[in-house]
């Protein structure tokens, strides 16, 4: 049996910055400019984006770990050799790798993709949901189509529109039936279907989230392993993949394990597949019976001009209706 999932608590402690810490630091910026092809602010990313154009993909598999790093405790200072590091130093590229890449993508106006979407609401893990998603940053705005799932439905989200909520259309015959919905994007309703509400969806709210949480892990002496490994390639996309795991549910109640494929070029996570903790004797640890959720996007295309109207539910391309 699966345990329910459950806010994560994290303790936190405050300390003093230590030269230990400055030295990693310092290495890690050193070592981010001479491995990454970065994408400065303001620049136009569409290049490294038009690459990503392969939307059918289907999640990969969970990443094997090879060799004794997975093993490496965070309480030393972590190390690295050859296309690995560990422990702490894992932490800090993996947090400035995506504040690069927050920093040029949430200058892109706008994308289009594909998101491969699986989660376990309460006990039951779900099917994969296929999506085609546009997205825009300010207004921070979203339009949704599934073409999985409950094909054809619709759903629209502007921040700061319809009182705060979004729109959905349910696609087939319930959508004739019920019409348009309005639904609260926090409420019971919503998140009976989902993890996360849709206001935290995209690639720049997405790294930010993983950012959040590895700052608190940077808080902890204890009770963790990481690393992230530079020779793994993704849909032809050469990425990084940061591993972060658990010792026990008391560290995370939620996360057992924590696998992030970080687009060297993108600088931003096109793949993240979570595992939680299993009450079922043999099945602690197995990935394939404890996964928690993935997000894997694809066919990334910025800058696509998209206006008001894609965001209308009065686009004449769109089937929302009045009930």
């Amino acid at each position: 049996m699966i345990r329910p999932a459950a806010r994560p608590s994290y303790p936190i402690s405050c300390r003093r910055p230590n030269c230990l810490a400055l030295v990693v630091a310092l290495a890690t910026v050193g070592f981010l400019y001479v491995n990454v092809d970065p994408i400065t602010a303001g620049a136009d990313p569409q290049g490294a984006a038009d690459a990503l154009e392969s939307a059918d993909f289907p999640p990969p598999p969970p990443l094997a770990i090879v060799g004794s790093s997975a093993g490496t405790s965070s309480r030393s200072g972590g190390a690295q050799g050859g296309d690995v590091i560990t422990g702490r130093w894992a932490l800090l590229m993996q947090i400035m790798l995506l504040e690069k890449g927050c920093a040029s993508f949430g200058n892109v106006p706008d994308y289009t993709a594909t998101l491969h979407k699986q989660e376990r609401i309460g006990d039951t893990l779900g099917e994969v949901q296929v999506l085609k998603v546009k997205l825009r940053h300010e207004p921070f705005s979203v339009y949704m189509k599934w073409q999985t799932f409950d094909k054809g439905r619709e759903l629209i989200y502007v921040e700061g529109e319809n009182d705060g909520n979004m729109l959905i259309q349910p696609g087939g015959w319930k959508g004739r039936l019920t019409g348009t919905l309005s639904l609260d994007p926090n409420g019971r309703m919503a998140m009976s279907e989902s993890r996360h509400p849709v206001s935290q969806i995209g690639l720049v709210r997405l790294a930010e989230k993983l950012m959040h949480y590895s700052n608190l892990i940077l808080k902890r002496e204890s009770g963790f392993h990481c690393e992230i490994r530079g020779d793994q390639q993704i849909h032809g996309r050469d990425c990084y993949v940061f591993v972060i795991s658990y010792d026990s549910p008391e560290h995370n109640a939620t996360y057992r394990r924590s696998v992030q494929y970080i687009d060297k070029e993108l600088s931003l996570p096109v793949i993240v597949r979570n595992y939680t903790w299993s009450d079922t004797p043999g099945t602690e640890t197995d990935d394939d019976q404890t996964l928690i959720e993935s997000y894997s996007w694809s066919d990334i295309r910025v800058d696509q001009r998209l206006a008001n109207g894609d965001f209308d539910q009065t686009n004449s391309g769109y089937r929302f209706q009045k009930r």
